[in-house]
């Protein structure tokens, strides 16, 4: 007797109960959580084989292979397929705004590749000040750069008001005024304000960019959600309110942020990047460059491959990554998520509040924990030396120990020394004491 047994129901079913839980908890939450399957989607392939060992295996010990009866395998490729298609189109449907944001974050990477910049010297000319109308259904603004800082601030005004100013170099005088004219700020109002330049371009091949620095003043009591995109030029914004959110990107640029209300998600791919004073939450990311963040009312994620991050004064979770660059955080009090390939970590806290999952392939790490609160410490370092204050207890490469019930976990693993102190002594080095706006100064 012949029997098929089709492999891959149960791989298809958990697939979609999955993305459906996932779907689920993001529209309860308002989490993101799935975004997680373009990085685990290789489950999929665990799962279908995990089913086929276990047909196998349950096949070879069921009483009936001695009676002889037969049975085949067979892929549900249909029931995989369809499932998979199914995952697919939710993703697509639910995660526009995500992916969108990635093609215009490559779609700026490859403008600013195929584009030469004047640079802020030579021929300087004042465009003048553009009004555009703000009506009472204005909720959105959009401004599109080519080359040029982009800077937005609030003040006592009625309209939105854009001041220009224009550099052209390698060219003499009057070929400046030439280009300066074809050049030009347009504007449309409405339900979305949008803002872009239309430079005249120049030089040997006609690529070469005109420098257009944009000054934004908004009505200091509006809100708008935000949109700001340039392919060479720094971003900064300055007191300003969003319904939601701020989206800043930049192909070559810092990106700095001073006492803003709303959500805030910034890339650039290669300069500083310097927030200080958000209420909502602040995503950024730079290829090349320093980190600096600081009295960040909800969760702080930082990202960079070049570069050091410093954060204080954050009331939300915390996550940083670096590939080759030190990390500082002080004044951790939720959830911690710190790697960094090659550099030191050091983090301070006076209250535990959440998991901590620290780790560093190359560099020391250095902990300032409180006397008091509950949470439970495992620490190793392969190759380093490890320093530790009770009451936690070292035993070779590794360092645990407990405070209080041990309700939150922290995890620490790397290479180099390891030390755990008490926050109540001194500062770690790394640690950073982040200064204010006006002592910093603006990044460019």
């Amino acid at each position: 007797m012949q029997r098929k047994i089709r492999v891959g129901r149960y791989t298809a079913s958990l697939l979609l109960l999955s993305v459906g839980a996932l779907l689920f908890t993001d529209l309860m939450q308002g989490t993101d959580y799935m975004m997680e399957l373009l990085t685990w989607w290789p489950l999929l392939f665990v799962g279908l084989g995990l089913e086929y060992f276990l047909f196998c295996w349950r096949t070879v010990r069921r009483s009936d292979v001695l009676n002889k009866r037969k049975r085949l395998f067979r892929l549900d490729l249909k029931g995989l397929l369809l499932s998979v298609l199914l995952c697919a189109s939710v993703f697509i449907v639910t995660q526009q705004e995500h992916y969108m944001y990635l093609w215009n974050r490559v779609s700026l990477n490859l403008t600013a590749a195929s584009m030469d910049f004047s640079e802020e010297k030579g021929n300087r000319m004042d465009k003048g000040s553009v009004l555009v109308p703000v009506g009472m259904q204005t909720s959105e603004l959009l401004v599109e750069g080519v080359n040029g800082d982009i800077t937005v601030r609030k003040a006592a005004v009625q309209d939105v008001e854009v001041h220009t100013t224009m550099w052209v170099d390698q060219v003499t005088a009057e070929e400046a005024r030439a280009i300066a004219e074809a050049s030009s700020l347009q504007a449309t109002n409405g339900n979305t304000i949008r803002i872009w330049t239309s430079a005249q371009g120049y030089g040997a091949s006609g690529k070469r960019q005109p420098l257009m620095n944009m000054e934004i003043v908004l009505p200091e009591d509006r809100r708008f959600d935000m949109d700001i995109r340039t392919s060479n030029g720094d971003i900064t914004l300055t007191g300003v309110n969003a319904i939601h959110s701020i989206s800043l990107q930049s192909g070559n640029g810092s990106l700095a942020v001073n006492d803003v209300i709303g959500d805030i998600r910034g890339t650039t791919l290669n300069g500083t990047v310097n927030v200080h004073g958000v209420t909502g939450n602040m995503e950024m990311s730079t290829n090349r460059g320093n980190m600096l963040a600081g009295d960040i009312s909800g969760s702080t994620t930082l990202n960079t491959l070049v570069g050091d991050i410093q954060a204080a004064r954050t009331e939300g979770d915390i996550k940083v990554d670096t590939k080759n660059g030190n990390i500082g955080i002080n004044g951790a009090s939720w959830n911690v998520d710190a790697s960094s390939l090659n550099g030191g970590i050091a983090v301070q806290s006076n209250r535990i509040g959440g998991n901590w999952n620290i780790y560093s392939a190359v560099g020391d790490i250095t902990l300032r924990l409180p006397v008091l609160g509950s949470f439970r410490l495992e620490g190793s370092s392969s190759y380093g030396d490890i320093f530790a204050d009770v009451p936690f207890e070292v035993d070779g490469k590794k360092v645990s120990g407990q405070v209080g019930d041990g309700q939150y976990s922290l995890l620490v693993e790397g290479n180099s020394d390891l030390t755990v102190r008490s926050s109540e002594m001194s500062q770690p080095e790394l640690a950073p004491s982040l200064e204010t706006p006006e002592e910093a100064g603006t990044p460019r």
